[in-house]
């Protein structure tokens, strides 16, 4: 009895050693692999998010925008899958979307410009030369906060100058509120005006 009595000890034992074991694992997997599966998912998060102000993306913002005020009608809508807070500063002629990650491409700091030539394209950017530069300027910047990270992507648009005299320029004019925290912007034509050789076109943003 006594034989059986220290087997029976030894399985028990040996049972609860396992469920240790096997709870440890768990624990250390859960610490150490979760972090890493979030990070890895806003790191593709990030460039998603970067691509929607990619001047090269013909669904980008600042393609949708500058389509618009090209044709000279219209309206079209840009949506993100990801929550963030969008304003709209009239004054300063662009619209800036932010939100948080844990991850980020760009580096902590200040504002950088994802537009080149980069002398042309600095944040805020100066006027720029038609049929040369872009008339919009991406702007970008991250700022670290807690466990992760603020990102910030802002649209500039700035006077494009020709040889002749004139200037040209789209203008962003707020339908409503100038913040959110919206996942669809609404953009649409409003006029074109032209003061000497200012020609302006306004664009309403929807947010």
């Amino acid at each position: 009895m006594i034989h059986m009595n220290s087997k029976a000890q030894v399985s028990i034992i040996t049972a609860i050693l396992i469920v240790v074991i096997a709870l440890g694992l768990t624990s250390a997997a859960l610490t150490w692999g979760l972090p890493l599966i979030r990070k890895r998912q806003d790191e593709a998060l990030v460039k998603r998010i970067g691509s929607h102000f990619d001047q090269d993306n013909p669904s980008s913002l600042p393609r949708k925008i500058e389509f618009i005020a090209e044709v000279g009608r219209g309206e079209e809508t840009f949506s993100l899958d990801k929550g963030g807070l969008w304003i709209l500063n009239e004054t300063g002629n662009w619209i800036q979307f932010m939100f948080f990650s844990r991850a980020t491409n760009i580096a902590a700091g200040d504002w950088v410009s994802l537009t080149t030539p980069k002398p042309k394209a600095g944040c805020p950017p100066p006027s720029g030369d038609l049929g040369i530069d872009k008339a919009s300027v991406i702007c970008a910047k991250a700022e670290l906060v807690g466990d992760g990270y603020n990102i910030y992507y802002r649209v500039w648009y700035r006077p494009l100058n020709e040889s002749e005299g004139r200037s040209f320029k789209i203008s962003l004019i707020a339908t409503g509120v100038t913040s959110s925290t919206t996942k669809k912007v609404g953009i649409s034509f409003g006029e074109t005006i032209q003061e000497n050789n200012n020609i302006t076109t306004k664009i309403e943003i929807t947010i």
